[in-house]
């Protein structure tokens, strides 16, 4: 009996270690897949700054825009370059010219192996603080709030209220609010630059739905980042929202390769119609942008052939908004590895085709 009693206490023994080996074996191959989706995330924003860099650096196409290759179009990256003539940022698989091809040109990593990257150019968008600035007037802030159909009555408190945010003063506009109204909320106004865009959402009188558009974009954001004054409401969706339309980070031109009709309408000179003609211009004879036969504006020159930039004056007023390059990109890269999955943001500011920077990285 008394053998038959150890030998009971050694098999529980045995089976609780062999648990535990398995569960350390577990936890083990989960720490080197954290390590390794973690890096893989890493090298996807190091082949995006080569890319990037390939692209400024390729002579016969000295602008961006939405058919090349960075920004998911059918068009290379660089003609000399045949390494990248193939190149499909948003195929997550091993092959030819994806993400994962690039990594291991050898062989196939494992079905478990994915990772796939989004490319975007933040000059497709209005610089917040330009806007906001007051020798730039009122004219962009007042169009948006007028493209969102926001009641008019309210437009005056919306536009000063973002101008107070971002001076640099404590003086309050005519319509606006300074750290007084917001001391009470328990914060005070910025008096500086906007660096993140979701400090709109802690302006008087800005909602979520004025910010994200709609119910639809709004839960699409808010599952990713928690925003201020997210609550349910019976505010009617916006035809575009403030992210839409803007960005705080940008050198402060606006590409009319890659900005939307609305946001080219926000600039001072500029409405649907002139916007319009930009568009067809560029988006060939399919009318849809980053395809084969889109036709980019390779300078600012060639926008004397679109109606109402026929004039020396009109043409010096667009070079002080607008260009044919971008400078500054969002790259959003996605990866999996053994059931294991992670999204890093890196923020990259390419001066020139030798110097790209991160300016900032973060994991959603």
């Amino acid at each position: 009996m008394v053998v038959m009693g150890f030998i009971v206490v050694l098999v529980v023994l045995a089976a609780g270690f062999a648990a535990n080996m398995k569960v350390e074996g577990i936890l083990a191959r989960k720490a080197g897949a954290q390590s390794e989706v973690e890096w893989l995330c890493r090298s996807g924003v190091e082949i995006s700054k080569y890319i990037l860099s390939q692209q400024m650096a390729n002579s016969q196409e000295p602008y961006d825009s939405l058919n090349q290759s960075w920004a998911g179009g059918p068009g290379s990256t660089n003609g000399l370059n045949p390494l990248l003539e193939s190149i499909n940022l948003t195929n997550s698989a091993w092959g030819d010219g994806s993400v994962l091809g690039l990594l291991y040109p050898e062989e196939d990593p494992g079905e478990d192996v994915r990772c796939a990257i989004e490319i975007v150019d933040l000059e497709r968008k209005f610089n917040i603080n330009r806007a906001a600035e007051k020798g730039m007037g009122r004219f962009p802030l007042e169009t948006t709030f007028e493209m969102m159909r926001i009641d008019v009555s309210l437009i005056p408190y919306l536009v000063d209220a973002i101008m107070d945010w971002r001076d640099t003063d404590d003086l309050e506009g005519v319509n606006g609010a300074e750290s007084k109204y917001y001391e009470p909320l328990g914060y005070t106004a910025k008096n500086g630059p906007i660096d993140d865009l979701k400090e709109l959402l802690l302006i008087k009188d800005i909602t979520p739905k004025m910010f994200w558009g709609n119910s639809t974009n709004q839960l699409a954001g808010t599952a990713r980042v928690s925003v201020v004054g997210a609550e349910e409401s019976e505010e009617p969706d916006y035809p575009v929202g403030l992210v839409d339309l803007f960005t705080p980070i940008s050198v402060g031109y606006i590409n009319i390769n890659t900005a939307s009709i609305e946001v080219l309408q926000l600039l001072p000179g500029m409405d649907n119609n002139r916007a319009s003609f930009i568009i067809d211009m560029r988006v060939g004879l399919d009318g849809i942008d980053g395809t084969v036969d889109d036709e980019p504006f390779t300078n600012i020159q060639e926008l004397r052939n679109v109606p109402g930039f026929q004039s020396a004056e009109a043409l010096a007023n667009a070079g002080r908004f607008l260009s044919v390059r971008s400078a500054t990109f969002e790259v959003t890269v996605e990866a999996e590895m053994r059931g294991l999955q992670r999204t890093l943001v890196a923020v990259l500011s390419r001066p020139n085709p030798k110097d790209i920077k991160i300016l900032y990285t973060y994991w959603e």
